[in-house]
């Protein structure tokens, strides 16, 4: 490195660098030079002291320096240089070194519209500023003028926020003026002459990334001289110290809650220096306690004093513990007792400081009656446990004002409980009894007096039960209560005898308050009348109180009690259920006696109802003599039916027999009509018989039918088909059976029924081949047998009709037939205590179904 360089080599430089009143740094001037900067800074420091440069500090310790405009080259060449400068004003830019998107920004800003001019007008001390603050890496801002016109660098942008860029050339009121109310009297300060000012943690509300944000800020308030030596403008330099801002907030808050925290909590803590002796603790000193500590030790002002020096006499170990957290670094939770105070203490220690600290931070809390709590509970337990060893009822205790219990022995009935739990009233009391226990317990809290009730629990199966429980307050020596001790007894099966007396009593009441055209009677086993009910006590029967509380055989006459009391006795001594019938007052009566019993089963009463009858037998009599005329009619009608048919039969053979012999001898004789004549003579004749045979059938029925026996109706309808066969191949018909029962009655007539059904069914099947299905289905005792066709069908008008005698549907000469069929079948059907009826749409065919009684159960 060469020694410091002459003075002119210097200022040649400045005028190589840039022309007078432009600002270099330090290390610019040094790098034209093969020397250090500490060489270059004290020949420029004798310069400047010498007139020859002007120099300024700026940032923390930098420093700038230029020629003045005014030196010793004289006017004219100052002039000259000035006309050149702004003849080549539009040319050059301004003499800014720094690049960057402000350097841009101030260079095409319009500030010849401000009152700041154009650049070139602007005085050397402004433009050196601004290119010092181009070139600065800290958020640099520079007001010039007396309404604060803002330039500022890109460092700056992030404090700016929105407000860039639309901040370049405007006035700092409108700017910040969320800030003006602060930042104007420090302005006015320095502008005013009073120097540079400091503005630590400036509050600075910004809008980032389009949130409203709130900043600090470390800001030096710099004066710009002008040309005059006056104050031109400030140069502020800014620190953002929005983290540390908030770092001090929060230790503050930090610090605060722990304070609160400290001052509030209700168990004691402190914080205290552990004393050794030989590695041994003998003492510890309190740094720091709260209230609680005071008042759980009773140590008055204990900071900065040993416990020894308090007199607090404790024992060994509890200098041990705390010595061992201090070498250990490991926290420790105990439970001991101060003899010196008579106090149980829950502690908790841990270590606080660093490695070589030895002091322990100690929480605690007192105990005492927790401890006391726990022997009296060991007591209770005790006393609980010989309860249940020595009853055999449900046995409980619970808390004093019963939100807990303690525990239950259920002996089965209930489920047992060993630890305290708070849902005990879900657990055990039925929902729709917790309202009447609640009010209950409250009341026996009041009172401090025993709790007693008869209520409905949840059982240990699931079910409902009964029980009555009565508990105990158990008092201190202060008459406070410390627990309820309580028994419960199961009156489950109590209560069910109960409600079945209860509700056996109420339905008896309301049986004998209605029944009608009688009374129920209520006695004892002497035959004692207990209660009397009914309409007709009073009229026809003795009154109710004539009744009640006398025995039965004292009240009516001897032929009335000899009907009355072998029921009555069979009723309450036997436990069977008779009846009789008997006349009294001149009137009928029907009478039962019924025995009646409690839950166990034991009879403890008897039941009489006793109903008046006189119409009813009246009405039976009646009856009785028009079914004998009834019985007698039928049989007179069978007989002349019989009879008809019968007499009937001679003179039609004869009239059949001429009929046929005339046709053979004398067909010849005859013409066409006379044939025709003839032949409907002989078919009249013929259907005459047919009718007259039929009807002979459907009288005999009843009188000539065989005895009823079981019958296996598949057999029934495989002879059925046979003697079809030919029908059924003439018509081509499809004729399908499942598999039947077997059933009461006579073979015969079942064959002639199913035969006529499928006769039926083939006659009348229209013009498509005849598709029948005979099937069986069970209801209750009975079969139903059903024969199904798909033929014409019967109209809904005319399907009672089928049944009646001699009723036809159709012609002869659509369909011949008797027109008795159907009613033959009926009177079969009936006769088999079974029904008919027929299930049909015109032509979709019809389902004939009977039942019939099956052997089969």
């Amino acid at each position: 490195m060469s020694s410091a360089p002459p003075p002119n080599e210097v200022l040649d430089v400045f005028d190589t660098l840039g022309p007078h009143g432009t600002p270099f740094t330090t290390p610019e001037v040094a790098d034209e030079f093969d020397c250090t900067r500490r060489t270059i800074s004290e020949r420029l420091e004798v310069l400047a002291g010498d007139g020859v440069l002007r120099t300024k500090k700026v940032g923390t310790g930098g420093r700038v320096w230029w020629r003045p405009v005014s030196d010793d080259r004289g006017r004219a060449e100052n002039d000259r240089s000035n006309a050149d400068s702004q003849s080549s004003r539009v040319e050059q830019p301004p003499p800014f070194h720094s690049d960057g998107e402000m350097a841009e920004r101030i260079r095409q800003f319009e500030w010849a519209e401000t009152p700041l001019g154009p650049i070139a007008d602007w005085p050397s001390q402004l433009r050196i500023a601004v290119d010092i603050m181009l070139g600065a890496n800290e958020a640099i801002g520079i007001y010039w003028g007396d309404d604060r016109r803002l330039l500022y660098n890109d460092a700056a942008l992030e404090q700016l926020g929105e407000n860039h860029p639309d901040a370049l050339g405007r006035p700092a009121r409108d700017v910040f003026p969320e800030a003006w109310e602060t930042l104007e009297p420090i302005y006015d300060g320095v502008m005013a002459g009073d120097g540079s000012a400091r503005k630590a943690e400036f509050s600075l509300p910004l809008e980032r990334n389009g949130e409203p944000e709130d900043s600090w800020w470390d800001v030096t308030f710099n004066p710009i001289p002008d040309g005059d030596d006056s104050v031109g403008g400030l140069f502020t330099i800014s620190f953002e110290v929005t983290d540390r801002v908030r770092a001090k907030r929060e230790l503050r808050e930090s610090k605060r809650r722990y304070r609160r925290l400290f001052e509030s909590i209700n168990e004691g803590f402190c914080i205290v220096d552990v004393i050794f002796e030989d590695e041994v603790p003998v003492d510890y000193r309190v740094v720091e306690a709260n209230e609680t500590f005071e008042t759980f030790t009773g140590l008055e002002n204990p900071d900065g004093r040993t416990v020894n020096e308090m007199g607090a006499e404790l024992e060994r170990y509890w200098y041990e513990r705390y010595g061992q957290v201090a070498r250990t670094g490991e926290s420790m939770r105990f439970e001991e007792y101060v003899e010196a105070w008579g106090k149980w203490f829950d502690v908790f220690a841990f270590p606080v400081g660093d490695e070589a600290s030895n002091e322990v931070a100690i929480l605690f809390d007192d105990i005492t009656e927790h401890k006391r709590a726990e022997e009296n509970l060991r007591k209770s337990k005790e006393r609980f446990r010989a309860l249940v060893t020595a009853s055999s009822e449900v046995v409980y205790r619970m808390s004093p004002d019963w939100s807990e219990m303690h525990e239950l022995e259920g002996k089965a009935f209930l489920a047992d409980t060993d630890e305290s739990t708070s849902d005990w009233l879900d657990k055990y009391i039925h929902p729709d009894e917790q309202p009447r226990v609640l009010a209950a317990i409250d009341e026996a809290i009041r009172t401090k007096s025993t709790f007693e009730l008869e209520h409905r629990v949840e059982r240990e199966d699931g079910s409902t039960g009964w029980t009555f429980s009565r508990a105990v307050p158990m008092l201190d020596e202060d008459g406070e209560i410390e627990e309820w001790i309580g028994m419960a007894s199961d009156i489950t099966e109590r209560k069910r005898r109960e409600r079945a007396l209860e509700k056996s009593e109420r339905r008896y009441r309301a049986l004998a308050e209605n029944f009608p055209d009688g009374a129920v009677g209520m006695y004892d086993h002497d035959l004692r009348y207990t209660l009397t009910e009914g309409s007709v006590l009073g009229e026809t029967l003795p009154s109710a109180d004539r009744l009640e509380d006398n025995r039965m055989p004292e009240l009516f006459p001897e032929d009335t009690v000899a009907d009355l009391e072998p029921v009555f006795r069979a009723a309450v001594e036997d436990g069977e259920t008779g009846k009789t019938t008997t006349e009294f007052g001149g009137r009928n009566w029907r009478v039962w006696a019924v025995p009646l019993c409690d839950p166990d089963g034991d009879i403890f009463a008897g039941l009489s109802f006793a109903q008046d009858i006189t119409e009813q037998v009246a009405r039976e009599q009646r009856l009785e003599e028009v079914v004998d005329r009834l019985e007698e009619s039928n049989d007179r009608l069978e007989q002349f039916a019989y009879a008809a048919s019968h007499d009937l039969q001679e003179p039609l053979r004869m009239v059949i027999s001429y009929l046929r012999l005339l046709e053979n001898r004398y067909a010849d004789a005859f013409d066409e009509d006379g044939e025709e004549f003839l032949g409907y003579a002989v078919d009249g004749a013929e259907r005459m018989r047919e009718m007259i045979d039929a009807l002979l059938a459907y009288s005999r029925i009843d009188t000539q039918g065989e005895p009823f026996e079981p019958v296996d109706l598949n057999a029934v309808l495989e002879d059925v088909v046979a003697d079809l066969q030919v029908q059924i191949e003439e018509h081509g018909a499809d004729v399908t059976i499942e598999e039947l029962p077997r059933v009461e009655g006579d073979a015969s007539q079942l064959r002639q029924l199913f035969q006529n059904l499928l006769d039926n069914a083939i006659t009348y099947s229209g013009d498509e081949a005849p598709r029948v299905h005979v099937g069986a289905t069970r209801r209750g005792d009975e079969r139903v047998i059903s024969v199904e066709d798909e033929g014409i069908g019967i109209e809904p008008e005319d399907q009672d009709r089928i049944f009646t005698v001699f009723d036809r549907l159709h012609s002869h000469d659509t369909y011949e037939g008797t027109g008795i069929g159907l009613a033959l079948c009926q009177r079969i059907v009936e006769r088999h205590g079974g029904e008919i009826w027929v299930e049909s749409e015109p032509d979709e065919g019809s389902t004939f179904s009977v039942t019939l009684p099956s052997t089969e159960t």
